[in-house]
């Protein structure tokens, strides 16, 4: 019988989450990518979409805060909330203890492979803060490259930007 081993994403310096992909693209077919996230207090993402995707929040500890229609939501736990495609969005953890909740995007797409990519250059150095000029450069790249989703806030012009800068300057996503 063959074991599967679940990957474990480190993104808490630049998000302050970690996920454990408990269900790959790779055995839905593409059809969805599934994860296990703990969200550390203050931790969060950018205000983004993703054109063609479909994003679910599953919130099992803590209470998730979800951007949407504009304004933000709280799911608590045993609660839930799902993103259409092209719906603006992000989630931050306001409170003071960790949040936990199961995070699905449908299709996968290239979603798993972009955090696989930002996992990778964190733990590889490349990528320390958001504060950090060079790991917001190579953070950009990434997104570029594999077109998971498109941030608001930045706006998405400065994220090709910094793309583009990266290359010049032979930056890689190695």
């Amino acid at each position: 019988m063959k074991e599967t081993q679940e990957k474990v994403l480190d993104l808490r310096s630049i998000f302050g989450i970690e996920a454990r992909v408990t269900t790959p693209a790779e055995a839905t077919g593409g059809e969805y990518v599934e994860m296990d996230c703990t969200l550390e207090p203050g931790g969060g993402t950018a205000i983004h979409y993703h054109p063609e995707q479909e994003e679910t929040y599953r919130v099992l500890e803590g209470t998730l805060e979800v951007l949407r229609d504009g304004r933000w939501n709280a799911v608590p736990a045993g609660g839930f909330l799902t993103v259409p495609p092209g719906a603006v969005h992000g989630f931050r953890n306001a409170g003071n203890e960790p949040v936990r909740f199961f995070n699905v995007h449908r299709p996968a797409l290239a979603f798993q492979k972009h955090l696989e990519t930002l996992d990778r250059l964190v733990r590889g150095g490349k990528i320390r803060s958001l504060k950090n000029p060079r790991s917001l450069i190579h953070m950009s790249m990434s997104a570029v490259e594999h077109r998971s989703d498109v941030t608001v806030r930045p706006p998405y012009r400065l994220v090709r930007a910094l793309a583009f800068i990266g290359r010049r300057l032979g930056y890689t996503l190695d």
